[in-house]
């Protein structure tokens, strides 16, 4: 018989770790004699939840045992240690001594899509027959619950986290960038999001002052401790846990139509360019997007860099595919960009006064509608002698990215999707 651990909301604004609390209760379980089974879950979830903290991460830990009392006192023993409680965290546990079931399941993929309350929680806990131990109002239940009913059947990655000892907790980071730079070479795509080239920052060390040191994304367990061993790190490191996560697999968005969309969702919108794009301030780029049901914005803010300057490209007709977060902003309804998917590029036709077919020289316009009229010789023709030129396109089909910084973690980088 195994007990299934979920812990959520253990951090605050100023520091603490969902990742490092499960670092702790796996060897304080393995302390007491309880093995581990398995990997421990990193589940990410809602990222548009507004409540979060960071990463809106949960963690569950498989332990083989039946005494789920003695589990229970570690859990609490841990969290009481270790959670941001006097900071305001939730904190939710959640112990379940069976396989989750289709219910759990499905709160899981409502926790990683929607906005769950936690009343849902604690009526699903009594269901399914949870043991519960919660804090303050206990919204910490939902990402605990969901935890234990993640499905990674659609797909799985794993992420090495490397915790600080407690004296090092605030300080500057001390690895080697160049060493950063040298594994990530060595080890793509097995591993991902390790760099941002453009930016020429290392993208694994957080600048939080959480317990967190470091964190290596990969697609296998083995390739991410071989990465960890690459890196020159000059400080001591505590603790070091692979876990299998959720991260980098898409699973938050959905195919929705534009009359569909709402605040708080993570969608992928089929459409076409119905308003050109424009560079807004604070170098913000803005179009809008339409379908059969309706329009909307899209938006590709200043964090996402170069992905701008592909956004631009685009024109009224363009047939696009749009992944990205809805929030509701000044404008409305407005889909936050992430990738796009370049369908099919309408033609771009400049329209100019035509060449005099007496005299040769080019024409000027009399106004929107009113024809043309040589300067030269003063021959008026209509606006249907207009001479219409189509402009080679440089934006190509295909998807295009923001970069790994401006990347949230359950967004699948395009290197994983080929």
């Amino acid at each position: 018989m195994a007990i299934w651990i979920g812990i959520d909301d253990t951090d605050s604004k100023k520091g603490g770790c969902t990742t490092y609390v499960a670092a702790v209760l796996i060897r304080r379980l393995e302390k007491n004699g309880i093995k581990i089974i398995g990997y421990p879950r990193l589940i990410r979830l809602n990222p548009n939840c507004p409540y979060k903290t960071r990463g809106n991460a949960a963690i569950a830990v498989k332990a083989d045992t039946d005494d789920i009392d003695m589990v229970k006192g570690i859990a609490i023993e841990v969290v009481e240690e270790y959670s941001e409680l006097d900071e305001g965290a939730e904190t939710g546990i959640a112990l379940l001594p069976k396989e989750p079931d289709e219910r759990l399941k499905k709160f899981y993929w409502r926790a990683v899509r929607e906005i769950v309350p936690k009343e849902d929680a604690f009526k699903l806990a009594e269901d399914i027959g949870a043991t519960i131990v919660y804090y303050e109002d206990g919204k910490g239940l939902v990402g605990a619950l969901a935890a234990i009913g993640a499905d990674l059947t659609p797909g799985k990655t794993y992420e090495l986290i490397a915790h600080r000892t407690r004296e090092y907790w605030g300080t500057v980071r001390k690895i080697d960038p160049k060493s950063v730079f040298e594994m990530d070479k060595a080890t793509r795509p097995y591993t991902f999001d390790n760099v941002d080239y453009e930016t020429g920052e290392i993208r694994i060390a957080p600048h939080t002052p959480c317990p967190v040191l470091l964190g290596i994304r990969g697609v296998d367990p083995e390739i991410v401790m071989k990465a960890f061993k690459m890196l020159k790190i000059y400080e001591p490191i505590e603790y070091v846990t692979v876990f299998e996560t959720n991260q980098a697999t898409d699973v938050h968005y959905q195919k929705l139509k534009i009359g569909e969309l709402k605040h708080g969702v993570n969608a992928i919108v089929e459409g076409i360019v119905s308003q050109a794009p424009r560079l807004d301030i604070g170098g913000h780029v803005f179009f809008k997007l339409k379908d059969e049901t309706g329009e909307i914005y899209c938006a590709a803010y200043e964090p996402t860099k170069s992905f701008r300057e592909i956004v631009l490209q685009l024109i009224p007709g363009d047939e696009v595919v749009a992944y990205g977060a809805v929030k509701l902003k000044p404008q409305g309804l407005t889909l936050n960009l992430e990738k796009i998917g370049v369908k099919k590029l309408a033609k771009k036709i400049v329209v100019r006064p035509p060449i005099c077919p007496a005299c040769g020289k080019r024409m000027k316009s009399l106004g929107a509608g009113k024809g043309y009229r040589c300067r030269k010789c003063g021959l008026k023709v209509g606006v249907e002698a207009a001479e219409r030129v189509e402009i080679p396109r440089s934006l190509k089909p295909g998807f295009y990215e923001v970069p790994p910084s401006a990347r949230r973690h359950l967004t699948k980088p395009l290197e994983l999707a080929l």
